[in-house]
């Protein structure tokens, strides 16, 4: 009886272990950069994994120059400032004749910027959303104000980029001392010796 008992075991033992490796293993993996979907392996079966792209975020800071083309024709000159994808800025909305200044304040995801301008003391915002191609901008725009009007259209522009941001600055040009002479403060220290 103890002889059926230890073969019934093994035997059971055998088949979990035999229908274990048949199914491979099934489990959640993380890369460090996210976690992959379950996967089985030794499946037979393989499919590309798809990992986020990495965002090549376009710096837009510099003067713009954009043309509103809707029911009026507006023109904003504008000085921007994009610090990572946050957005803000001011300067001048020009419409039949009239100047007004106005502030910006919006973000953008890659070269996809989507800024709010709205002019002072007026109850009135726009909302552009662009897109970027090197110094050129293009997209469409929406007008809401306080009294109802409402409006869309169409933008055309161009950035005068302002110079290139991010390069290192050199701030001296010292060398480190040879690591043999040891670290001194002054030549009355290293008299002590």
């Amino acid at each position: 009886m103890a002889l059926v008992k230890i073969s019934t075991t093994t035997l059971l033992f055998a088949c979990l272990v035999i229908l274990a490796s048949s199914q491979g293993y099934m489990g959640t993996v993380s890369t460090g950069t996210g976690i992959l979907s379950p996967l089985t392996v030794g499946s037979g079966v393989s499919a590309p994994v798809v990992m986020g792209a990495i965002s090549s975020q376009v710096n837009l800071t510099g003067s713009w120059s954009l043309d509103l083309k809707g029911k009026n024709i507006k023109h904003l000159d504008l000085q921007i400032l994009q610090e990572s994808d946050m957005i803000v800025g001011s300067g001048t909305m020009t419409s039949n004749g009239a100047s007004h200044k106005v502030a910006v304040a919006g973000s953008a995801a890659g070269d996809r910027p989507t800024i709010f301008v709205a002019p002072f003391n007026q109850t009135e915002a726009f909302r552009l959303k662009l897109s970027a191609s090197r110094t050129a901008l293009a997209g469409e725009y929406d007008l809401l104000s306080a009294g109802g009007v409402r409006e869309s259209g169409t933008i055309t522009g161009s950035v005068a980029l302002a110079t290139k941001q991010g390069s290192p600055t050199v701030l001296g040009t010292g060398t480190n001392p040879s690591a043999t002479s040891g670290a001194f403060v002054g030549a009355a220290a290293q008299n002590q010796g």
